[in-house]
């Protein structure tokens, strides 16, 4: 078993990359699931966006809970979990998720970094979302000066990228605890 993030911008490639890794892993018979965090959020609480700050910061606080019952539940039954959706971008985010776990296991960190060009093409491919500033979220994620895990340069085809990430994995890149 093995939890892998992968964490990057919205368009980055979280969703299709962690399909062909579950993918991956299913064609080598091992059993592998993909759970999207911000799915949780979602389905406990739509219309989230609109709450207050602190009314936001107390749901997403229950649905990453949720988020984790599931991981270790799958975890548990020996389990590939790739986790997408949440920001994992400093080493007390894996923290929270990581000592809440009830199964020890490697956990690998991958964050998806796909230039803002490439990013607004596969926003506008797969429709445009108004509550998604591309601009912003670069801007936010170019302070970050350090950064846990293993930054993965997402530009390939989404088969290629999956085929070199399962290779860093098996080669312990990207571990974080």
């Amino acid at each position: 078993m093995r939890l892998i993030f992968l964490e990057g911008s919205p368009a980055s490639g979280k969703s299709t990359l962690g399909e062909k890794l579950v993918e991956g892993y299913k064609a080598m018979g091992r059993k592998a699931v993909l759970l999207d965090h911000d799915i949780y959020i979602d389905g406990l609480f739509p219309g989230w966006f609109q709450m207050s700050q602190q009314q936001k910061e107390s749901e997403i606080i229950k649905a990453r809970n949720k988020h984790l019952d599931d991981i270790n539940k799958h975890l548990l039954e020996g389990f590939v979990f790739v986790a997408i959706g949440g920001i994992w971008l400093t080493n007390d985010d894996v923290t929270k998720y990581t000592n809440n776990l009830k199964v020890k296991t490697q956990v690998f960190l991958f964050h998806l970094d796909a230039p803002l060009e490439v990013q607004k093409r596969r926003e506008v491919q797969r429709g445009h979302n108004p509550m998604i500033d591309l601009d912003q979220w670069q801007k936010e994620r170019d302070q970050i000066s350090s950064w846990p895990g293993y930054i993965y340069p997402n530009v390939n085809t989404p088969e290629i990228d999956a085929i070199n990430l399962m290779k860093l994995i098996n080669d312990e890149r990207g571990v974080v605890c």
